[in-house]
């Protein structure tokens, strides 16, 4: 029997459309897959290491493990316990290998993803949810840190779980075990991160006013128990980190790091408008931890908005962001840890989630009227912090002198010497051997920040060679020692080859790795110029925060001795001298 047509056409087809929440949940687990991709090109590029990761490198690898927790750094490092267990643990099971040293920071890097998408799912609605994760996958400093031999990524990923355990206490009952769980989780935690004694402290303060338990006559003692835990480990922490730090390491962070303190005077505090200057340098491009947002001032005052927010809705969560802030601001004042630049990236999650809150909040007011309007607003709000990385995308590479090195292995004749700058020493002293090179094979040069004329005193060593290989990198442009280096071999030899690779980062420019091979065997270019009369580019006189004596850049000392007076040629110094 057939239907009618007015019953036919009556007929209703089945349909499947996702809600909102559904369509969020999706972009979630988007955004978590994009920056899982993002991270794991970082890491899979197996860039070279560089100066700053060398330093540590040199620890990690020359000291036994018992040393490399009970004894200080060299070259004035420092790094949590944790962490250095966990890197020397990795390199004795699997090799001394760039992405062996690399792994403890790119598993952390994705942890903290992972353990962020779930906080901020918690935390906020659907639409902040979805804007504070994509805001994490795609933040440069987070994914260029994955790929680093540095605990940066630890911080923040260590402060990330130690958020979620604050925020499972202060939101839910807490059992007996539960609070066992805590209490032992946050402890060791503390071991893995210096800043996480930070957090921790922090965060036991929501958790000292809102912890709730069954029943609630046992609160005060799972209290105790949780924040009792807390505080032991990160007395520990602090004592075992003073108790091995020579005074020299102190000294200089201190002077390396002297921006991240609090001014001595009200004029300075005033003038440099700290922290909100650090704060704004933090969104901004120009460093290392950088999140290079355009209309950088929006950002972190959208941040100050977005905690206002919280704070009049959701006061448990805000204070869960904001108390880490106010310790850690309390802790530069007392100049015992700096607000600066990577040592405060651990911050970054707590930021981008008070973004996404405001975000949120302003879509929902929006969504009232217009749900496309309120969709184009979370986009323009959001749109800018995603442009760094898609317009650079990763892998980011810090002075990568692997390709340097290879072009100058494939192109060296066995008369060839080698004159390695000293800012490349570290990264040579690490790769040589891998390119063919041994010990005796080239020179190092020495350190003479704001004193150039002692690099071109040094070059003269290789006055009458027919091939000279010159390997720069790390060359700070504040004293452009890179560039009277170079005008001064161009003006007594002739270029015969050329390699470079560029660095790539988002926000700032890191130095490129350069090689250069020069004939210095003509005499009549040889008479155009001495060091002692060549006309100099670069900054006279050093500044304490780049001196040459402590830090990374005495990792390798200099092959060459350079004496006064003037017009005393410098020589090289046997191996058995060095």
């Amino acid at each position: 029997m057939s239907l009618p047509p007015t019953a036919a056409g009556n007929i209703d087809v089945p349909t499947r459309q996702l809600s909102f929440g559904q369509l969020t949940n999706w972009g979630i687990l988007t955004n978590v897959a994009v920056g899982i991709a993002l991270r794991t090109t970082q890491y899979s590029a197996n860039t070279s290491v560089w100066v700053d990761e060398i330093a540590l490198v040199k620890g990690i690898l020359g000291f036994d493990l018992f040393s490399l927790l009970t004894r200080q750094l060299p070259f004035d490092q420092v790094a949590p316990k944790g962490f250095l267990l966990a890197q020397k643990l990795a390199v004795l099971a699997f090799g001394p290998s760039d992405y062996v040293l690399r792994f403890v920071p790119f598993v952390s890097s994705l942890v903290a993803l992972i353990v962020f998408s779930r906080l901020a799912q918690r935390t906020l609605s659907s639409a902040g949810a979805l804007v504070a994760t994509l805001l994490f996958a795609t933040a440069a400093p987070l994914v260029a840190f994955a790929g680093i031999v540095k605990p940066y990524s630890t911080d923040v990923c260590v402060a990330v779980v130690l958020s979620w355990l604050a925020l499972d206490l202060i939101t839910r009952p807490v059992t007996e075990r539960k609070a066992w769980r805590a209490a032992i989780g946050g402890a060791i935690l503390s071991w893995f991160s210096q800043p996480a004694v930070l957090v921790a402290a922090g965060l036991a303060c929501p958790v000292m006013l809102w912890m709730s338990t069954d029943p609630p006559d046992a609160r005060g003692r799972r209290v105790f128990i949780i924040v009792g835990a807390w505080a032991a480990s990160i007395l520990a922490v602090s004592v075992s980190a003073l108790a091995i730090m020579s005074p020299r390491t102190r000294d200089y962070m201190s002077v390396f790091w002297a921006d991240g303190f609090a001014p001595a005077s009200l004029a300075r505090f005033t003038e440099l408008r700290w922290p909100w200057s650090n704060i704004k340098s933090l969104f901004g491009p120009g460093t290392h931890a950088g999140l290079a947002y355009p209309l950088s001032p929006l950002y972190p005052a959208l941040a100050v908005i977005g905690v206002t927010v919280l704070w009049l809705r959701q006061r448990r969560v805000a204070m869960m962001l904001l108390a880490p802030f106010v310790v850690t601001v309390g802790a530069a004042v007392a100049r015992q840890y700096p607000f600066s630049d990577r040592l405060i990236l651990f911050l970054v999650p707590s930021l981008i989630m008070m973004i996404a809150a405001v975000s949120a909040a302003v879509y929902g007011v929006v969504e009232r009227f217009s749900k496309p309007v309120a969709v184009s607003v979370i986009i323009g709000l959001t749109l800018p912090a995603v442009t760094p990385v898609a317009r650079l995308w990763p892998p980011y590479r810090i002075e990568h002198v692997k390709h340097v090195l290879k072009h100058v292995q494939a192109n060296r004749q066995p008369n060839d010497m080698v004159y390695v700058y000293y800012g490349a020493a570290p990264a040579m002293s690490v790769y040589d051997s891998a390119f063919g090179f041994s010990r005796g094979e080239y020179a190092v040069g020495g350190c003479y920040r704001g004193d150039s004329q002692r690099y071109l005193e040094e070059l003269d060593v290789f006055r009458g060679s027919s091939r000279l290989w010159v390997i720069i990198t790390h060359s700070l442009a504040l004293y452009r020692e890179r560039e009277d280096i170079v005008r001064y071999l161009d003006a007594i030899g002739t270029r015969l080859d050329y390699v470079a690779v560029a660095s790539r980062a988002v926000g700032w420019t890191p130095y490129p790795a350069e090689g250069f091979l020069y004939d210095l065997s003509d005499a009549t270019r040889l008479a155009n110029a001495d060091p002692q009369m060549f006309r100099l580019i670069g900054r006279i006189g050093a500044i304490p925060t780049y001196d040459c004596v402590s830090g990374p850049h005495a990792i390798i000392p200099s092959d060459l001795e350079c004496t006064r007076p003037p017009n005393t040629r410098c020589t090289r110094r046997l191996l058995e001298q060095r």
